[in-house]
This record gives structure tokens, C-alpha cells and sequence, in this order.
């Protein structure tokens, strides 16, 4: 509500619901992270999960729907500037070298799939239900593997091999739901045709814009030159560009990003496009992205949420840990670098979140889907990112420190 001083009666009054609010929110956030940063092994995320989760619904509900407005529309720029970044990791050549890991990340996204679907079923979730919420938990998250590889300054072999694991198996996870959800959503029969219709254009429309946006990237950046300043101001407009075009086309975004990403780094045969540090910049976003996440988090009630949260973790950490140790040797996988992939693929990902883009399509779906889906992310979301954190210290590929503390 706004706010005004009785001493002051011609000042304007104070919108607490909106910008002092965000403002305070990023200090709160900071303040957080700050302090649970001091234990080794959580990262600074953990606490912008925790602040925004006291902040939400979950907690004192202090925040209104102008300021949610607001921090998702960071939230999305923040996802994608994250998936840009780790899209720069994956080289496809590269990959297709590494048979070992490619069959690794797909055996395992089958058998989470698989596992997930029978376990939720078993514990009594209707079929439909089951499959759906199994394909969407498919993915480790991108935002949270980005944001723990900055803050320890990562790079290696494991650190490689998990930015690849999150960017496929995060593809392979989105194009199977929006492909299976006409087929499998429990909305009208009669309406078949019509969720055919909008699964193939949410994919073929999220993939062309992606390669649309890509070649005006590209020769952009050929003209401007390997000039870091005017290359960095150009990745961020054709981002938040692609970003308002799909929102505008009613396209998921996660897609659509992922794919401008791989795009960008495996199109570019002539390197036009230097790679980037977003620095500070992407700090404030990391910070109202983490912040929004803790923020739409809700404590499940329902023993049958409760437990069938239990299951989905077991079933997704046990079919990922099998999967990257049964094929570990003949991946050149030493037992020690596998138990580190398996721990740092933990966190689950953000495919979820597109549920509300899809929610006036499939509304009986998205009713169902959310309080499974909701209570697993934030369990993994709390759990996740101390886990990757663990993995890549332990790895030996990045330190408490991190090289991008402390860079002006």
C-alpha cells in the first residue's frame, strides 16, 4: 500500500508494493547470502533461495503482484543470460568425439525418466500425471550449475562434462514434454487437434527463432569487430530481443534459449562472437533470479506430495548415478569423477517454471503438475546447488574463493 509522511503532505507517496520494496529485496538478499556463505561447503545462492522463500508466499508474504511482475521479467533475463554462458561449454564436435558421455547423458535421461514415472505411479499418482512431471524433472539445472561454477571459478574436465550433461539433458527433456503433452495432458479429447497444433509450434517456432536470432548475432558481431565493450552490449540486446519475441509468441523460453545458445557457439565457425564475462552485471540478476526462485517456493502439505517428492528424488539420483557408473570406463570416468558428476547433476531444472506459460492451454495439466512439481523443486533447489558446489571443490576444479570474486 502506498505510504505517505503526515509532515510531508505534498510528497509524493511511497509504493512499497513496487521499487522501495525491490530495492530492499536485493539488500536482504545480499545480506542473506552473505551470511550463509560463511559455511564451506553452501553457496551464495542457497541464501537468495532462503531470503526469497521468507519473502514469498512460503513466509511472510511480503510481496505483491507488481513487484512478482517485476522480478520475473529479471528472473528471464537472468535464466537466459546463464544458459548463454553455459552453452558456450558445449562444443558439439567435441561431443560427438565423447560417444561415451553422449550415450552416458541419454541412458540416464531414459532411465530418470523411466524410474521417476513408475515410482510416482506406484505411489498413486495417476498416469498422466506421472509421465509428465518424470519428463519435466528430467534436466539439472543450468541457472544453478552457471551461478556455482562462477562463484568457485570452475574449469576442468568434471566442470566440462556436467555443463554438457545440463545443456542436453535439459533439450532432450523440453522437446520430449512439449512433443508427449497433447498425447499425455488430461484436458479434452476433443481438443487433440488443437494441443497438436500448439506442441509442434511451440518447438518449431522456439528453434527458428533461436536460429533467427543467431544469424543477426552473428554478422553483428563480424562488423563490430572482436571489441569486447560493444560485443557484451550486443549479446545483452539480442537476449532481452529474443527474449520479449518469444514471450510475445507465447514460446518457452528455456528452449528458446538453449538453443540460441548451442547456436551461437557451434554455428560460429569464424569466432566472430568473443566469449564473455558478464561479471557484476550478471551478479545483480543471479541475485533477483535466485531471490524469485526462493520467492514462488511452497511447503507441500499432502502426505501424498510429501512422499511422492521423496520417491522422485531417490528414483532421479539413483537412475543418474547408475547411469554415469555403468558407463563410466568406457567413458575414461574415474569412480571418483563419476560420483562427483552424479552429486553435481542434482539440481533439478528450471523447465518446470514454463508450466505457467502453458497453463491457459493446459489447465487441468498445470493444476495437477504444480504441487508435485513445486514441492521437488524446492527440495533440489535447496539441495542442489550445496551439492554441485561440493562436487566441483572436490573435483579439484575450483576453489571457496572463486575467480570472479572480488573482479570489479
Amino acid at each position: 500500500m502506498p505510504w505517505q509522511l503526515s509532515f510531508l503532505p505534498d510528497a509524493q507517496p511511497l509504493q512499497w508494493s513496487a521499487l522501495p520494496l525491490f530495492g530492499a529485496m536485493l539488500l536482504v538478499g545480499l545480506i542473506g547470502a552473505q551470511i550463509v556463505a560463511r559455511i564451506r561447503w553452501i553457496p551464495r545462492i542457497t541464501g537468495y533461495l532462503l531470503i526469497g522463500f521468507a519473502l514469498g508466499a512460503g513466509g511472510f508474504n511480503w510481496i505483491s503482484a507488481d513487484v512478482f511482475e517485476i522480478m520475473h521479467t529479471f528472473a528471464d533475463i537472468g535464466i537466459a543470460l546463464l544458459v548463454y554462458q553455459l552453452g558456450r561449454y558445449v562444443d558439439l564436435p567435441w561431443l560427438m568425439r565423447e560417444k561415451w558421455l553422449l550415450l552416458t547423458i541419454v541412458v540416464s535421461s531414459l532411465l530418470s525418466f523411466l524410474l521417476m514415472w513408475l515410482v510416482l505411479e506406484w505411489n498413486g499418482a495417476s498416469r498422466p500425471t506421472a509421465m509428465l512431471t518424470a519428463l519435466f524433472a528430467i534436466g539439472s539445472s543450468p541457472a544453478i550449475f552457471v551461478a556455482v561454477m562462477r562463484d568457485v571459478g570452475a574449469e576442468g574436465h568434471v566442470t566440462r562434462r556436467l555443463a554438457a550433461t545440463c545443456m542436453l539433458n535439459n533439450f532432450l527433456a523440453l522437446l520430449a514434454a512439449y512433443a508427449l503433452l497433447p498425447v499425455l495432458a488430461p484436458e479434452d479429447p476433443q481438443r487433440m487437434e488443437e494441443l497438436i497444433r500448439h506442441a509442434t509450434y511451440s518447438i518449431g517456432a522456439s528453434l527458428l527463432l533461436a536460429w533467427c536470432a543467431y544469424r543477426l548475432m552473428q554478422p553483428m558481431a563480424r562488423w563490430l569487430g572482436r571489441q569486447r565493450q560493444q560485443q557484451f552490449v550486443l549479446v545483452i540486446g539480442m537476449i532481452a530481443l529474443t527474449l520479449g519475441i518469444a514471450h510475445a509468441l507465447q514460446l518457452p523460453v528455456l528452449l528458446t534459449m538453449l538453443s540460441f545458445a548451442v547456436l551461437s557457439r557451434n554455428l560460429d565457425r569464424r569466432c566472430d562472437l568473443m566469449d564473455l564475462e558478464f561479471g557484476i552485471v550478471s551478479e545483480l540478476f543471479i541475485v533477483l533470479l535466485f531471490v524469485t526462485f526462493g520467492a514462488t517456493m511452497r511447503l507441500p502439505s499432502a502426505p501424498l506430495v510429501l512422499s511422492s517428492v521423496a520417491l522422485l528424488f531417490l528414483a532421479r539420483s539413483t537412475a543418474i548415478g547408475g547411469s554415469i557408473f555403468a558407463l563410466a570406463r568406457p567413458a575414461k570416468l574415474s569412480w571418483r569423477q563419476a560420483a562427483l558428476l552424479a552429486v553435481g547433476s542434482l539440481p533439478v531444472t528450471e523447465s518446470g517454471l514454463g508450466l505457467v506459460q502453458i497453463s491457459a492451454i493446459y489447465p487441468n495439466t498445470v493444476n495437477e503438475l504444480h504441487p508435485l512439481f513445486a514441492g521437488t523443486l524446492m527440495l533440489l533447489e535447496l539441495m542442489g546447488p550445496i551439492a554441485t558446489k561440493f562436487a566441483l571443490i572436490q573435483s579439484g576444479e575450483g576453489s571457496d574463493i572463486g575467480k570472479d570474486k572480488g573482479r570489479p
